[in-house]
């Protein structure tokens, strides 16, 4: 199941016991489900019904799980950094630890399918996956934790936070509470106040200077990403690592377009927001697949050209889009 239905069930009181498998590559919501479950123990008996095991042996693990809980009706036990060993001794186990525990698997990252231990307790619905949320949840996130910090935000303010840093929703959170300071508590946060505080995530700017690029406006997209490579703060290489990520996404929106997929199936096979899809899918109409895949290759070559010395990633990054756009 999803990290927000997992939250959910817990917050409406659903009984916690036995084991689960957590895993995600939204660190910041794969805390909150470990802490989530941390809070259903006493307070007061908290340390002695918690266990952090790191890199245990299978038989460590099955002794904390069968530990009673010291005067309280839970015990958790969290297993972190476990290998492939432990995961498979344990499978068994795992479908019959005692309720009495919550025996937490924690593996940050994509959910494993092939693993033995996550595929058994994803039959048995224990398996939790805290996946970055989409801009609407991202916002619905932002205007909860302005509601409970006392900090009132504009939505379009909350937009260009999203905009800027993306779904990450730690960056998210800090960044709020730093804007609360900028414009005092219980002042509102405006866009203004965002742009004037945060400063935009690479991938952000890139994304930008392609949307200049893509509409045909090539000498203010270049003037941009000119002034991004003087920026000492940017690594060109990182620069153009994000520009072929972009540009492959253009290239897979194509080939699923050419299968006669719709702009939503795109969002769902490549995993992208239905914006980005929306986007990827209008500029991979302005080229052919033979134009796109040259496209790519050049910017998969700045790099391989700075390794071979033959020109600076730099140089390469702006002849790609000069060739290119």
């Amino acid at each position: 199941m999803d990290g927000i239905t997992f939250l959910n069930r817990l917050a409406g009181g659903a009984p916690i016991g036995g084991a689960y498998y957590f895993c995600g590559e939204d660190p910041y919501s794969l805390n909150k489900g470990v802490r989530a479950i941390l809070e259903r123990t006493n307070p007061d008996l908290r340390d002695m019904n918690t266990q952090q095991l790191k890199a245990p042996l299978a038989s460590e693990v099955q002794n904390a799980a069968e530990t009673l809980p010291f005067f309280d009706e839970l015990r958790v036990v969290v297993v972190s950094e476990f290998d492939a060993d432990t995961a498979n001794a344990l499978t068994d186990y795992a479908s019959r630890a005692p309720e009495s525990t919550a025996l937490l698997f924690v593996r940050p990252g994509k959910a494993p399918a092939s693993n033995p231990l996550y595929k058994a307790l994803l039959a048995l619905d224990r398996a939790v996956s805290f996946d970055p949320l989409s801009p609407d949840q991202a916002q619905a996130f932002l205007q909860k934790r302005a509601k409970e910090n006392g900090i009132p935000i504009d939505s379009a303010a909350a937009n260009r936070m999203i905009q800027y840093l993306g779904v990450d929703l730690g960056a998210l959170e800090n960044t709020l509470l730093q804007l609360g300071a900028y414009v005092g508590f219980g002042n509102r946060v405006t866009v203004q106040a965002v742009e004037t505080c945060v400063s935009p995530s690479s991938e952000y700017k890139v994304f930008s200077v392609l949307d200049q690029l893509w509409a045909g406006n090539k000498k203010e997209g270049i003037r941009v990403l000119a002034a991004l490579i003087g920026d000492p703060s940017e690594s060109a290489m990182g620069l153009a690592t994000l520009f072929e990520r972009n540009i492959r996404t253009v290239v897979n929106a194509k080939q699923l377009q050419l299968g006669g997929k719709s702009e939503a199936e795109i969002a769902a096979a490549l995993d992208i927001a239905p914006f980005v899809a929306q986007k990827a899918a209008k500029n991979a109409k302005k080229r052919s697949m033979e134009q796109l895949v040259r496209m790519l290759e050049d910017f998969i070559a700045v790099e391989w050209k700075q390794k071979q010395g033959l020109a600076k990633a730099e140089d390469a990054l702006l002849l790609a889009c000069q060739k290119n756009f």
